[in-house]
C-alpha cells in the first residue's frame, strides 16, 4: 500500500525536476483513484503541496510550480509561469491538434474513431528523465495520455464513436513529423457471385514483370484484361472512393471454367473515404453493366471475420463436364465410371506444383453420371468434396490423380468444357 505521504513525497520530487504541468503531474500518479483526469490528480497534489509551502518552503521544490497561487505568508521569489519541461506546453496545443484533425477528416465517412499519438524523441526523453528521478510506480505515458486528450475532444466535436478494437479510422498525432496521419480501415462486402464468362477470379499479373509492364503484356502489366473481382469491385470503388480491393473467395474456378450456381465472397475496399452504399441498387448496377458475364446477389456489409469463414468453408461441388476422348468408345464402355466413386488420391497437380506443397491429397466422389455424346465424347456430372481438382481427376495428371477417367476408361481424357452448377 502507498501511504499519502508517499503519493506527496513522489510529487515533491516531481515539481523539483523544473515546472510541470498538472497533466504531467498528475499523470505519474495515473494509476491511482479511477473517476479523475491526470489533469485534475495534478491539479490537487499541487493545491495540497502549494498549502504545504506556505506553511514551510520547499527550496527543493522550483517556485514556477506556483506560479498561479497568491500566498499569504510564504515570500515565493521568481513565481513566474514557465513552460511544463516534460511535454513542452503539448496539452495547451491540444485545441490545435484537433482541429488540424478535425480538417484532415473531412469529406471522409466514419462511425467510429481511434487515436495513437507518436511523440518527439525530445518528449520521449524527458518522459524517461523524470521517471528516473521519480518512479514509475503509478504512471501512465505521455503517448497515452495525448491520444486519450485527442480522444475526448475529437468525440465531442465529431459526434462519433472510440473504438479501441476495429475503428473505421485511426488517426495518429505524428508530433515527430507534425502532422495528422489517418488510417482507413477496409469496408468488407459479402456476396454472392456466377461468372457466366470465361475470366479469372482475381487479378492476374504478368507473369514477367509482375505488374510492371512488359514486351509480354504488351506493357499492360496483365495476364487478363478482367477478373471477377473487377467487374464486381468496379463501381463498389468509385462509390466508396476507394484505392483497390482484395478478394476473398469459397474456393476458386480456373480461368476457363464457368460458375453458374452461386459461389460465395467477400470484396475488401480498402480506404474507402466513403462508407454507406445502397448495396441493393449497387447489386443492380453491376448486374446491368456486366449482364452475360458476371452476376451477383445478397450483397451486404460484414465485419472481418466473415472473409475467414468463407475462405475456410468446405463444401460440396457438382459439376458438369464435357470430356474429350483420344480413342473410340461405346456407350457399354460408360459403365467403368462407377469406378471413380469413393476416394480419389490426387499428389498436386503438375500445373499448380510451383506455387503448392507437393503432397498426396484424399477427396470423394460422392455422385457420377455419364452421359454418351459421340464416340469420342461423354458428358458428366460430378459431384466431389470440396478440394478436388477436376480436370485431373479427368486426364488423370499422367498418373497423379488415381483412378481418373483416363484410367478407367483405358484412353486418353480432357476436359472440353467444366461448369460448376451447385455448391451445397
Amino acid at each position: 500500500m502507498v501511504s499519502k505521504a508517499g503519493v506527496l513525497d513522489k510529487a515533491r520530487i516531481v515539481l523539483s525536476t523544473g515546472c510541470v504541468c498538472d497533466n504531467c503531474l498528475g499523470r505519474q500518479f495515473a494509476q491511482l483513484l479511477t473517476g479523475f483526469s491526470n489533469k485534475e490528480r495534478g491539479e490537487t497534489l499541487r493545491r495540497a503541496l502549494a498549502f504545504e509551502q506556505e506553511l514551510k518552503e520547499n527550496k527543493k521544490i522550483d517556485k514556477s510550480n506556483f506560479h498561479d497561487f497568491k500566498f499569504r505568508h510564504a515570500k515565493i521569489k521568481d513565481s513566474k509561469k514557465k513552460t511544463c519541461h516534460v511535454c513542452e506546453g503539448i496539452f495547451e496545443k491540444i485545441g490545435v491538434i484537433v482541429d488540424k484533425c478535425v480538417f484532415e477528416l473531412k469529406g471522409l465517412e466514419f462511425d467510429t474513431f481511434h487515436v495513437g499519438a507518436t511523440p518527439t524523441k525530445e518528449l520521449l526523453e524527458n518522459e524517461e528523465t523524470l521517471w528516473e528521478d521519480a518512479g514509475i510506480d503509478f504512471v501512465e505515458s505521455l503517448k497515452t495520455e495525448i491520444s486519450r486528450e485527442v480522444g475526448k475532444k475529437l468525440q465531442k466535436i465529431l459526434k462519433k464513436e472510440v473504438d479501441l478494437k476495429q475503428p473505421d479510422v485511426v488517426i495518429l498525432v505524428n508530433l515527430e513529423k507534425n502532422a495528422i496521419e489517418l488510417t482507413i480501415n477496409p469496408i468488407y462486402i459479402y456476396g454472392k457471385y456466377k461468372k457466366l464468362k470465361p475470366m479469372p477470379q482475381t487479378k492476374w499479373h504478368c507473369y514477367e514483370c509482375r505488374g510492371l509492364g512488359c514486351k509480354v503484356c504488351n506493357y499492360t502489366g496483365r495476364k487478363y484484361d478482367t477478373s471477377v473481382q473487377e467487374k464486381i469491385g468496379d463501381l463498389i470503388l468509385k462509390k466508396t472512393e476507394g484505392v483497390d480491393t482484395k478478394f476473398h473467395g469459397a474456393g476458386r474456378e480456373d480461368v476457363d471454367v464457368l460458375c453458374k450456381t452461386l459461389r460465395e465472397f467477400v470484396l475488401e475496399v480498402l480506404q474507402p473515404r466513403k462508407r454507406v452504399i445502397d448495396l441493393k441498387k449497387m447489386e443492380s448496377a453491376i448486374n446491368k453493366k456486366y449482364k452475360g458475364e458476371v452476376e451477383v446477389k445478397y450483397l451486404k456489409i460484414v465485419e472481418k471475420p466473415k472473409v475467414q469463414e468463407v475462405k475456410e468453408s468446405r463444401k460440396e461441388k457438382t459439376y458438369k463436364v464435357i470430356v474429350s476422348l483420344e480413342d473410340e468408345i461405346k456407350k457399354d464402355d460408360l459403365k467403368t465410371i462407377d469406378g471413380l466413386l469413393g476416394t480419389i488420391n490426387q499428389q498436386t497437380p503438375e500445373r499448380v506444383a510451383h506455387r503448392r506443397a507437393d503432397i498426396i491429397r484424399k477427396r470423394k466422389v460422392l455422385s457420377i453420371t455419364s452421359k454418351f455424346i459421340d464416340k469420342r465424347k461423354i458428358e458428366l456430372e460430378i459431384t466431389t468434396e470440396a478440394g478436388m481438382y477436376i480436370k485431373e481427376l479427368i486426364s488423370g495428371d499422367n498418373g497423379r490423380t488415381r483412378p481418373s477417367v483416363s484410367s478407367v476408361m483405358n484412353t486418353k481424357a480432357k476436359v472440353e468444357k467444366l461448369v460448376v452448377v451447385d455448391i451445397a
